[in-house]
C-alpha cells in the first residue's frame, strides 16, 4: 500500500491563531506504550526532558504514555518487548540523526499506509539540534514537541495537520514562544478523535484474535 508521510516544519511561514487553552484536561483512558529507538544517542538528559513534555501533553489528551527504552546502537535492548510493536496499543519512534532527501527545517515524519493506518515514526535530531528554535526553548523540550506531533498523526491518521496547536504543519515564532510556555497542546477534538479512534481499533484486534482463537 502507498504510504503517506508527514513532516513537522519549525519556524517557516507566518501563521496566525492560538493553541486551544483553558478546556479542562482529559484523565488518561487509554494507556499507549512507545518503543523508542535511540539511533542519534541522544543523551538521556535530553531524553528524559523530551519524554517528560511528550507524556504532559498525550496526558493532557486523556492519553498514558509508557516508554521502552531500547538502546542505542550496539546496545540494543532485547527482552522488553521494544519489537512488539502493533496499532493502536503499541508504537515505535525513532530518534534518527538525520533523515535522507530531507531538508533542514524538517524535524520527523511519521509513516502511514492509505488507510491511515502506521506504528512508526522518525525523528530526525541533527536539524532540530541546530534549529533557531532553541533561542527560545531547550533541545528536551522541542524533541517532546515533536515526538508528541508525530505520535499525534499516528493516532489521528489522515489528514491531521491542523492550523493551531501540536498538530500545525509550521510553527512560526509565536508558536514556539507558545511552546516555551508549555501552553501549546492538543485541541478537545484532536483528543477526543485520538481516544475514539485508539478504543476502535482496540476493539477491532480484539475481536480478530477471538476469531483466530474460536478457528484453531
Amino acid at each position: 500500500m502507498a504510504r503517506r508521510i508527514w513532516v513537522v516544519l519549525a519556524a517557516l511561514a507566518s501563521l496566525h491563531g492560538s493553541a486551544a487553552s483553558g478546556r479542562p484536561k482529559q484523565e488518561p483512558t487509554i494507556r499507549l506504550a512507545v518503543s523508542v529507538f535511540n539511533d542519534a544517542e541522544v543523551p538521556q538528559k535530553v531524553l528524559q526532558v523530551a519524554q517528560a513534555r511528550a507524556e504532559t501533553l498525550l496526558h493532557g489528551a486523556g492519553i498514558a504514555l509508557t516508554w521502552l527504552d531500547c538502546g542505542t546502537p550496539g546496545n540494543w535492548v532485547q527482552d522488553i518487548g521494544c519489537r512488539d510493536i502493533v496499532f493502536p496499543s503499541h508504537l515505535s519512534v525513532r530518534l534518527a540523526r538525520n533523515g535522507r532527501h530531507r531538508t533542514g527545517d524538517v524535524f520527523g515524519e511519521s509513516f502511514l499506509d492509505d488507510k491511515g493506518l502506521g506504528n512508526y515514526a522518525s525523528v530526525y535530531v541533527e536539524p532540530l539540534a541546530t534549529s533557531k528554535a532553541l533561542d527560545v526553548i531547550s533541545e528536551g523540550d522541542l524533541l517532546g514537541y515533536v515526538v508528541a506531533h508525530e505520535l499525534g498523526h499516528l493516532l489521528l491518521g489522515l489528514d491531521s495537520h491542523s492550523a493551531d496547536g501540536v498538530m500545525r504543519a509550521k510553527w512560526d515564532f509565536a508558536a514556539l514562544q507558545q511552546v516555551a510556555h508549555g501552553t501549546l497542546i492538543f485541541s478537545a477534538n484532536e483528543a477526543e478523535r485520538m481516544r475514539a479512534r485508539y478504543l476502535l481499533a482496540s476493539a477491532r484486534q480484539k475481536a480478530a484474535e477471538r476469531r483466530t482463537a474460536a478457528g484453531k
